[in-house]
């Protein structure tokens, strides 16, 4: 009876022994070690289209349509123009004045007299001489670049007129300004642009091209342009 007792607790003592290690192995099985996902390894799907931004509401900047307005009597504008759009593209108008009149008749008396009637009373359309009509949707352009000849040390009476008709509806445009003389500074020039477009966003500094200057006038336009922000 003893040596039978003693031979069960020594079985026992042995099903306890299996027991503890069946359990032992059992919880090292499903340790969070044996985790088959490793964080470090987790990689970040790349855009699959990179030339479109992360962000499809964030548009790309983009710069819109450009306006030349020009006046040329002697054409020295013209060339300048000319040459402006072998460097930019945008849209040109050339203001017309009305046809058979000659300004160099009796030295330029006529356009000193259009002149003198803007400065007496700058408010009133009757001081501006006629020019053909021109229609322009201004809503699609940025920019518009005005290239004025100086009359008696003021814009050319002619682009007054367009800008006088015209220029509310460049509010909060980009108006660049260049301007062609012989010798004078182009102060008063840059004076009418500003009484003419009262709300317009100018950009510095305005361009002024002397008249011995005009056939060379590519680089400084390309300075300008540069100059201006309009081009890196």
């Amino acid at each position: 009876m003893h040596y039978k007792s003693v031979k069960y607790y020594s079985m026992k003592k042995l099903l306890y022994l299996f027991l503890a290690m069946f359990i032992t192995i059992g919880l090292n099985a499903c340790s969070p070690d044996d985790n088959p996902i490793d964080d470090s390894d987790t990689e970040t799907p790349e855009n699959p289209n990179p030339d479109e931004p992360d962000d499809p509401d964030t548009p790309e900047p983009t710069r819109g349509k450009t306006l030349i307005v020009y006046y040329s009597f002697t054409n020295n504008v013209h060339t300048v123009i000319n040459d402006l759009g072998t460097q930019i593209e945008a849209d040109v108008i050339r203001v017309e004045t009305e046809k058979g009149i000659d300004y160099a008749a009796n030295n330029y008396a006529i356009g000193s007299a259009q002149i003198q009637a803007i400065r007496n009373n700058p408010g009133s359309a009757s001081s501006y001489p006629a020019i053909d009509p021109v229609e322009v949707e201004f809503g699609q352009y940025e920019t518009i670049i005005v290239a004025a000849p100086l009359w008696w040390s003021n814009m050319a009476a002619p682009l007054q007129t367009f800008l006088f008709n015209h220029g509310a509806e460049m509010t909060g445009k980009r108006i660049g300004l260049i301007v062609s003389s012989a010798s004078s500074g182009i102060s008063n020039v840059e004076s009418d642009a500003k009484r003419l477009i009262p709300n317009g966003n100018f950009l510095t500094p305005s361009l002024w091209i002397r008249s011995s200057q005009t056939s060379n006038c590519h680089s400084m336009i390309t300075e300008w342009l540069k100059n201006i922000g309009y081009t890196e």
